[in-house]
């Protein structure tokens, strides 16, 4: 445990310089195609509530808002929250939208609280012991026959140019970076959960490459 608290303390911190200085590696503008697949379910209706965790800067919720969604956007910092918060006021997104700084250990809501949860980019910087606790988080959450989406590292992504990889995961800068292929995806979320569409993404430079995989809670 005092390992584990170690790790992710030393993670934090690496985010938290990332905002404060500006040098953010991660995309920060448009939305990912992940709310696109989301948003093909028709069963998501006005009034449907979505967690995003680790929303950052907002960039995914504009499209959710426009839906008239109720939005969830969580992180574990803050700042990157103020930002989120004057993105939506800027941009007049209607709907109903709520910010919460808090700990995807600890997620502070009750059982079947949501229709979606969704994740672009924390579930590829957790451990493998949190890898195999995060279903159970997510599934305490969310609805039966609610979905859930994940954006991750793909077995492609590049930190540079030159960048040549023979394992899966790697420690870099701080903090801890995980690698999927397209098989993997299945069995990401465990038995509870089936996996309903997957795609990719990529930045403009060719070296952020992504797997998208959204899932319905079966139990």
């Amino acid at each position: 445990m005092e390992f584990r608290t170690k790790v992710y303390d030393r993670q934090k911190m690496f985010f938290y310089e990332a905002y404060r200085t500006g040098q953010i590696g991660w995309p920060r503008k448009s939305p990912s195609r992940l709310v696109d697949l989301l948003l093909e379910d028709p069963s998501l209706v006005p009034g449907s509530r979505v967690l995003e965790i680790g929303t950052g800067e907002g960039r995914n919720l504009p499209p959710l808002l426009e839906r008239d969604l109720q939005v969830i956007g969580l992180d574990l910092i803050y700042e990157p929250l103020l930002v989120a918060r004057d993105r939506i006021r800027q941009e007049r997104c209607s709907g109903r939208i709520a910010f919460v700084q808090a700990d995807l250990f600890s997620l502070p809501f009750m059982p079947g609280a949501f229709d979606v949860v969704f994740d672009f980019g924390v579930f590829h910087h957790l451990r493998r012991p949190e890898r195999k606790g995060y279903f159970r988080w997510i599934s305490r959450i969310l609805k039966t026959g609610g979905r859930a989406g994940l954006g991750v590292f793909s077995e492609f992504f590049k930190h540079s140019p030159d960048d040549v990889r023979r394992r899966f995961y790697v420690t870099h800068r701080g903090h801890h970076d995980v690698f999927f292929r397209e098989p993997d995806l299945p069995a990401l979320m465990g038995e509870d959960f089936s996996l309903e569409a997957s795609g990719t993404e990529e930045t403009d430079d060719g070296l952020s490459h992504y797997r998208l995989a959204v899932y319905r809670k079966m139990l």
